[in-house]
């Protein structure tokens, strides 16, 4: 559509010189008199047609990078693209495979076309049962890219039933392939009557049409909290997405904290990217534990033209720690506070009833105490439920939490073990990155 609004403006502009033109007096005059003296001319059909061809030609010289433009796209797919994901397609940013291959069922699967840049291989294809006998969106299959000397695996994807043509119609995101890769197979498994069917496409990269990064930045910078640091590594952006990744402990430190019975399990980390003072959309994240020790990677939307500022916000961190806590409790006894980790625990009362102990708390609301024992005259008893969860809003904000743990055993000495403990760790720190370096 920009070619077209292009050519649009070059017109007007034509035109608008056009009309500023001013013809002499004199030349009127000339021209008046001869079309006077002069005699209608007959108008043949073959002028008209030539006429007609003309316009034709002129039409098409002008459209023509507009129709192969349109000849480049992918469709069918845009209930699985994202906005910045359609207007590449729109764009022609893609190279079209058009490749099928065929299961002994008759089930087939084509793969239409492939986006690929610096951050991720996007394959797009499509699954037909042309005996409409197999439920397609209940098909499980795998799929993976086979490349010269190794393998790319599918790191997510999505897909939709087409309800017009029955395809079912999947978008699925691979590790880039290295720069050497030229022909790769693109490996499908159908699960079948507890049997697995194997298939595979063969296709070549194209990579003149891949998209190059807009910005690439190592950001090398550690934000500390309480004693739980973020290191963020790197932002990579590209016409399909941004990505952010990083650490939260290297595996020297995960080694020594396992020693120390000090380990941290991150459940959720927070991070947002801001782009010319705009938060853009997050697509997805993911973290995990291995030789590197505890990563994250962050993937947002692609950044706008025209950057002039990119921020990263580290909002919070909500994890699962070690703790090694022993309280002695008393029946009847009034409240008691408790300070594990920098976060506050009030233990408001503790009693029996149906030979089982009741110890009621009042935490933060992030707070959870996942792993908790009440030792019972030296015998260490199992949490088996968590009873009346009542939720507080106080006058700065924060929310409290109230609930009764069920322990199934009563006797005289009592001591709360608390061995493991989630929390939400707050950081509010925002990170400058430089775009015009």
């Amino acid at each position: 559509m920009r070619l077209l609004n292009n050519i649009e403006e070059l017109l007007k502009k034509r035109k608008d010189q056009l009309d500023q033109l001013e013809v002499p007096e004199e030349l009127e005059t000339k021209l008046r008199s001869a079309l006077v003296k002069s005699k209608k001319p007959r108008i043949r059909g073959w002028a008209i047609r030539v006429a007609v061809a003309c316009l034709a030609v002129l039409v098409i010289s002008y459209n023509f990078s507009t129709f192969a433009y349109y000849g480049k796209n992918l469709v069918g797919y845009d209930n699985v693209m994202n906005g910045a994901l359609k207007e590449l397609n729109e764009l022609g940013k893609g190279q079209i495979i058009g490749t099928s291959f065929t299961f002994e069922n008759g089930l087939t699967i084509t793969l239409d076309g492939i986006m690929l840049d610096d951050n991720q291989l996007l394959a797009f294809y499509r699954i037909k049962d042309p005996t409409e006998k197999v439920d397609l969106q209940q098909l499980h299959h795998h799929i993976e890219i086979e490349g010269f000397l190794g393998r790319y695996y599918m790191k997510s994807g999505q897909g939709e039933l087409d309800e017009e043509t029955g395809d079912m119609k999947w978008m699925a995101s691979f590790e880039v392939p290295q720069f050497f890769e030229k022909k790769l197979h693109l490996k499908v498994g159908i699960s079948e009557g507890g049997m697995t069917k194997e298939g595979e496409i063969v296709f070549h990269l194209d990579r003149d049409k891949a998209m190059k990064n807009t910005l690439k930045k190592n950001i090398n910078q550690t934000i500390k909290v309480d004693g739980t640091k973020i290191h963020l590594e790197s932002i990579l952006a590209s016409p399909t997405r941004t990505a952010i990744t990083g650490t939260i402990q290297n595996i020297l430190e995960l080694a020594i904290d396992q020693l120390r019975d000090e380990r941290i399990r991150p459940k959720n980390l927070s991070i947002k990217l801001i782009a010319n003072g705009k938060y853009v959309p997050e697509q997805g994240a993911g973290m995990s534990t291995d030789m590197k020790g505890i990563t994250f990677e962050y993937y947002f939307e692609p950044l706008p033209e025209n950057i002039q500022s990119v921020q990263i916000e580290i909002d919070s961190i909500s994890a699962d720690y070690d703790v090694k806590e022993e309280v002695s409790l008393k029946k009847d006894m009034e409240k008691l506070n408790l300070e594990v980790l920098d976060q506050k625990i009030e233990i408001n009362k503790l009693y029996q009833s149906q030979e089982s102990t009741y110890v009621t708390i009042t935490t933060d609301e992030t707070t959870t105490l996942t792993r908790v024992y009440l030792m019972i005259d030296g015998k260490k008893v199992e949490l088996k439920e968590t009873i009346t969860d009542d939720y507080s809003k106080l006058g700065d904000g924060r929310v409290l939490h109230t609930r009764t743990l069920n322990f199934p055993a009563t006797g005289q000495d009592y001591k709360l073990e608390i061995e493991r403990m989630t929390f939400l760790k707050s950081y509010n720190k925002i990170i400058d990155i430089p775009v015009n370096e």
